[in-house]
């Protein structure tokens, strides 16, 4: 069986890891060493469907998800550090192509799609500056039951 929520997630934090400088990469957890920053931590997803047709209850429906990922860094330069996390971020996201496939092989008639949201930042101060970056995708898939 395949639950392609569950290879999205996956992936994606692989995804995650593997950008230049990231020292801790962990699916759904905040206890953040840090001295393992920059850190990048990736949430379960929210996941609504788009399909209103009525249709019998276990048919295949289009669904989107939009996992949380969230980038933690602590330096001088945060701001700086923290918008190139975010370029290779969604360089690597978009480009990734166990991802892309992922959605398109569930979406056969070219429904799925990988879709770049925006982010959002926040910051405060303690030893030194800290930065959060917070960068949603949106993910389009069909979910099918029978799969499950």
């Amino acid at each position: 069986m395949a639950d392609v929520r569950e290879d999205i997630l996956a992936r994606l934090l692989e995804v995650a890891a593997a950008v230049p400088n990231v020292r801790w990469a962990q699916r759904n957890s905040v206890d953040v060493p840090e001295n393992l920053l920059p850190a990048v931590m990736v949430f379960d997803a929210d996941e609504e469907t788009t399909d209103t047709h009525n249709r019998p209850s276990n048919s295949p429906f289009i669904v989107q998800m939009t996992p949380e990922i969230v980038f933690m860094e602590q330096a001088d330069e945060v701001g700086s550090d923290l918008t190139t996390l975010r370029r290779e971020f969604i360089k690597g996201v978009l480009y990734d192509a166990e991802l892309n496939n992922l959605v398109a092989k569930s979406s056969p008639r070219g429904n799925g799609a990988i879709r770049y949201l925006g982010c959002n930042t926040d910051f405060g101060w303690g030893r030194s500056q800290s930065g959060f970056l917070r960068v949603l995708f949106m993910f389009k898939y069909t979910l099918r039951p029978e799969e499950l």
